[in-house]
């Protein structure tokens, strides 16, 4: 899981930089809502994939070694930690869940509390709820949400970007990001991905509003009208959201086609390689394939774990935990075999045989103790791969 949310992290960074420093002040927006929703799903998706290479080695650079079993008798005492950390973190990160959701929950019922108290009418194929108590205008799903003050026209400004909100369901776009607020509570590049994706929402809006740039200055002059009349709905497409600023300069700015297009080419290249590259980074070591003609040899120095053999079997069972349910008989026998790297890392760790269907738990053991010091063949350090018996003894067939 630290694995998967360092990738994610990574690649959200990669993403929303080049989104900041290439993407955001170009008038390619049509462009970058792509661009932010695609990051977001890619970011979720990639980590969970490993682009695995093969390199072809000899044979004289890998050994293969038989370990003296692991004996776990019922008896054997096996050390516990007093306070389990895991069970306090998902705690946590259950709560999170529960009070993020009810908060999201929460926004939509307001939304649909507001929608029962208003008027709703239809003009010109839009549905609009007009409100007594309302101080700006809003809009949410197929619904713009009104000032019962607000003229009904065709020219009004405020009715045209919010209708430009409807019809690009932007509402999809907020509720997609609040859900993964949701899941990923903790994390901060989230929250600063809403706003990316709500700015570009007015850029947008703005743009479907202007027909002209003699338009734009009493568009201007609306827009700070309605810069202090902030919403308290965040999960809804306002027309004075607030980072006026930039909205104005984006209003304000010359459209340039050719760099708005270089731009969105640079970014997606970056961000595809960038991206590719961080998946791959727990596949950077080549996979270790052998001449089955030569087969494995032996090494100068076996690979060796730190206090030997009888502190590997102690470490191993300090840290393992008998299921309940495991039935333990004369073929209670857990076989693993794992490769230990040049640079005493453990990789390619398999279960070969797991009856008690504990493999999953040694497997995680295994990653979590110390490196081992690697094996040499003629005074160069080499890779080696060991086969664990586990070995599994009843009460009726102990040894004193």
């Amino acid at each position: 899981m630290l694995l998967y949310l360092t990738k994610l992290t990574l690649i959200l960074a990669v993403a929303l930089t080049t989104y900041k420093l290439l993407l955001e002040d170009t008038m390619a927006h049509r462009f970058k809502r792509y661009y932010l929703l695609a990051s977001l799903v890619l970011a979720i998706v990639l980590p969970v994939f490993t682009i695995s290479t093969t390199v072809k080695i000899n044979s004289i650079n890998q050994t293969l070694v038989e370990l003296s079993e692991v004996v776990i008798k019922p008896h054997t005492e096996i050390k516990s930690s007093s306070f389990d950390w895991s069970i306090v973190l998902i705690t946590i990160y259950s709560i999170g869940i529960l009070i993020t959701l009810i908060r999201l929950i929460s926004e939509v019922y307001k939304i649909e509390r507001l929608k029962s108290r208003g008027t709703v009418i239809e003009f010109e194929g839009m549905k609009i709820v007009l409100l007594t108590h309302l101080s700006n205008a809003f809009s949410f799903r197929q619904h713009i949400y009104l000032p019962i003050t607000e003229e009904l026209t065709l020219s009004n400004k405020i009715l045209i970007h919010e209708r430009a909100h409807v019809e690009q369901r932007h509402t999809l776009d907020i509720l997609f990001i609040e859900i993964l607020k949701v899941v990923f509570w903790f994390h901060p590049l989230f929250y600063y991905y809403k706003t990316c994706i709500a700015l570009n929402h007015e850029f947008l809006a703005d743009s479907k509003s202007i027909a002209s740039k003699e338009e734009a200055n009493a568009y201007l002059e609306l827009l700070l009208n309605q810069t202090y009349k902030q919403s308290e709905l965040n999960i809804t497409s306002s027309f004075n959201f607030n980072l006026t600023k930039k909205r104005f300069v984006m209003i304000t700015k010359e459209n340039k086609p050719v760099y708005n297009i270089s731009a969105a080419l640079l970014s997606s290249t970056l961000f595809v390689a960038i991206g590719v590259s961080t998946i791959n980074t727990q596949a950077a070591t080549p996979s270790v394939t052998t001449d089955k003609s030569e087969g494995y040899v032996a090494t100068d120095v076996h690979a060796r774990y730190e206090g030997g053999m009888s502190q590997f079997t102690q470490d191993f069972i300090s840290r393992f935990e008998l299921p309940e349910s495991a039935v333990l008989d004369n073929q209670s026998m857990v076989i693993v075999q794992f490769t230990v790297q040049t640079d005493g890392s453990l990789d390619n760790i398999q279960v070969l045989r797991d009856p008690l269907e504990v493999g999953a738990q040694v497997i995680s053991i295994l990653e979590t103790l110390p490196k081992w010091t690697p094996a040499k063949h003629n005074g160069e350090v080499v890779a080696s791969t060991f086969t664990l018996p586990i070995k599994f003894k009843t009460a009726n067939h102990d040894t004193p």
